[in-house]
Formats: structure tokens, C-alpha cells, sequence
């Protein structure tokens, strides 16, 4: 099972991704600059999902996750395959986990309290509602620290559900 980080920093460039002179692929390399971790680089290919398909410009706060199981070439700065992009103006805290049928995720680090009035939006990866329970689903959540009841509760205040074509 995939094992998923988050990572937040500043947008510091962006710029074609090639792996030869004359590669023409639609990939970016996307530079982050953290607090934590120093300038981290990220490949944005056609099939990492971008939160409301924003177009990132240096300077901009950004939320990047990315799988840990996968392999990445020892270089600095380093370099990961970006799953989940998103523009973190309001200080958004982030995860994507899979979370069972009663919203606890499968290493049972969080569970997700959906208040009944509707605060929290709960979409498809293509911007649709989503009128289901999300459980047994791969999540990304988006919350505010302060959202944060017990050492594991969180109220989101946005799900996008990873739903798989034999869904």
C-alpha cells in the first residue's frame, strides 16, 4: 500500500521537465522551497492531480504530497514524483491516506469528523459532488491545524475521493 508525505513550502520556479536535449514531454519540475527540508523538487506529470487545476507561479504557498514507496534518484536538491498539488493560501494543513468505511485512515492517524451542515465539501477528482460516504476510498483532506478536536479528529473542510474505474 502506498505510504504518502506531505510537504509545505513557497513555489521557487517552474520549468519544462526534460530527460534528454530534445524531450518534448508534458511533465514540469516544480522547485519548493521549505522551512524544514531546504529546496525540494517536484515532477508534475500529466497524472498528478492539481486541486482545482491551479497553474503555480514562483512565490506561491503550495501543498505537495508525494508517495514515499516510490524510487527517486539520489541527487540534491531532491527530486519525487508529485501525486496531490495544491495552492495553500489560507494555511491548510493536507493529507491523503485511505480511510475505511468509518473515516479512519488505514494507519489509524486520523479520523474525519463531516459535520451534517454541509460544511465540508466532499468532490470527486473532477470537481463534482460527491453525495456518498467517502469511506473506503483513497482522501485528500484539506483542514485547518486549529481543526484538530483530539490527538486524532479532524473536521476537513474539503475531501476529494480517488474513486478507480471498477468503482
Amino acid at each position: 500500500m502506498a505510504n504518502y508525505s506531505t510537504v509545505y513550502g513557497n513555489v521557487g520556479s517552474v520549468t519544462p521537465f526534460h530527460t534528454t536535449v530534445s524531450d518534448h514531454s508534458c511533465s514540469l519540475l516544480i522547485s519548493v522551497n521549505t522551512q524544514s527540508m531546504g529546496q525540494i523538487n517536484f515532477v508534475v506529470s500529466p497524472q498528478t492531480f492539481v486541486l482545482e487545476q491551479h497553474t503555480f507561479g514562483p512565490g506561491e504557498p503550495i501543498i505537495a504530497i508525494y508517495d514515499t514507496s516510490v524510487p527517486v534518484p539520489l541527487i540534491y536538491p531532491p527530486q519525487y514524483q508529485a501525486v496531490v498539488l495544491a495552492q495553500n493560501s489560507f494555511g491548510y494543513r493536507a493529507a491523503l491516506n485511505y480511510f475505511d468505511e468509518d473515516l479512519l485512515s488505514v494507519d489509524q492517524t486520523m479520523k474525519l469528523n463531516i459535520p451534517s451542515d454541509g460544511s465540508t465539501q466532499v468532490l470527486l477528482v473532477n470537481g463534482q459532488n460527491f453525495t456518498y460516504n467517502p469511506g473506503d476510498h483513497y482522501l485528500f483532506i484539506l483542514y485547518m491545524s486549529d481543526s484538530m478536536n483530539s490527538s486524532t479528529e479532524v473536521t476537513p473542510r474539503k475531501i476529494i475521493v480517488f474513486c478507480y474505474p471498477d468503482e
